[in-house]
């Protein structure tokens, strides 16, 4: 894993346990990623979505937008 995988699941994560901590846990995905792509720029915003879903699942949190 690269220092930028690491750096982009630590923000996913963080992110995650903001939603966990205000449920309900329903986060829309796609405006997550859009603005998490602002910051990684050379990642594509489906990359970064499918890394969010396998997140907020591993957490048991859902979260919409495609």
């Amino acid at each position: 894993m690269t220092d930028d995988d690491r750096r982009l699941m630590i923000e996913i994560k963080a992110q995650a346990r903001i939603a966990y901590e205000s449920r309900p846990k329903v986060t829309n995905a796609s405006i997550m990623a859009a603005a998490l792509g602002k910051d990684f720029p050379h990642r594509s915003a489906d990359e970064i979505h499918q890394k969010i879903k396998s997140v907020w699942r591993v957490r048991g949190m859902l979260c919409f937008g495609e």
